[in-house]
């Protein structure tokens, strides 16, 4: 039977620990000491030797890197190579999660119809775009829309189903969650939202129905701008405190930089260890 899991590749919002042209703190202790830096945000899915990469960042190479590592291909791999991944999955349109895929074109993996699956609408304005519609013209990649509320055989073993959730959109494209499930357990991947109570679906009976849950906790209190809405951490645990009293595994990943959660010695960062969340870090993830 394959073994499946879901892995943490990124746990920074889009730009990244240290963020570019940033004094603060963080960025300064990440720039000096480099076991304080996070990627941005991006997961994976490993089933024995077939794989599947959540986003594609500006850390594209060294997060499919660490991915390929995990994944059976790297321990029957003695060639000079390896290729590229046979799906992206996209779950949303900021650039900070979606842009990589350029690295599938001639100019560096050159990909032979790697699927990128991505929710309806972003589907749409990225067939309509370049470089990626004449990604797709060349063969490099195939568009597929990714589809809503219906789960989908991902891998062999492994279940996605792609729920949309309310994030600012520029250009009239969707936001999704990932439901990830495998055959012992599931896991809610969710780096995105702009508020809990503007949802469908309510947080708390979500989380309840998943073996563990990564979700943003970009901002620890209020956001820095109103222009980029996100639940604070501080209502995140007020929320989901009965969960995690009773077992429940809920870590926060797209930490903003300023975030005092991205300082392992903040009190902040202590709170939430000592109520029983997790701030999570690129190497995690779940048995699937």
């Amino acid at each position: 039977m394959t073994e499946a899991e879901l892995v943490i590749l990124g746990s920074a919002q889009d730009g990244g620990l240290p963020h570019a042209g940033c004094l603060c703190a963080n960025c300064r202790a990440a720039r000096s000491d480099w076991t304080r830096r996070r990627l941005p945000a991006s997961a994976g899915i490993v089933a024995g030797d077939r794989l599947a990469l959540i986003d594609a960042t500006s850390a594209f190479e060294e997060q499919y890197h660490r991915l390929w590592e995990r994944s059976g291909r790297s321990r029957d791999f003695d060639g000079e190579r390896y290729g590229a991944p046979e799906i992206v999955i996209l779950t949303h349109a900021h650039a900070g999660h979606y842009t990589g895929i350029w690295q599938l074109d001639r100019s560096v993996l050159a990909a032979r119809g790697t699927r990128v699956l991505s929710p309806p609408r972003m589907h749409t304005f990225l067939s309509r775009q370049e470089p990626w519609a004449g990604m797709v013209r060349e063969g490099f990649i195939v568009l597929e829309p990714l589809p809503l509320d219906t789960w989908i055989e991902l891998l062999p073993g492994v279940t996605l189903t792609a729920i949309e959730v309310p994030h600012r959109s520029e250009w009239e494209t969707d936001t999704v969650a990932l439901l990830v499930a495998g055959r012992n357990s599931s896991a809610l991947y969710l780096p995105d939202i702009d508020q809990w109570d503007e949802w469908q679906h309510n947080i708390t009976d979500m989380v309840a129905g998943v073996d563990a849950a990564f979700l943003d906790g970009c901002f620890w209190a209020a956001p820095t701008s109103r222009n980029v809405p996100h639940p604070p951490v501080v209502e995140t645990l007020e929320r989901l405190q009965p969960l995690v009293d009773a077992g429940k595994r809920v870590s926060f990943i797209h930490l903003n930089h300023s975030n005092p959660l991205c300082d392992p010695a903040s009190a902040e960062h202590e709170q939430v260890i000592e109520r029983g969340f997790q701030v999570g870090g690129e190497g995690d993830g779940v048995r699937l």
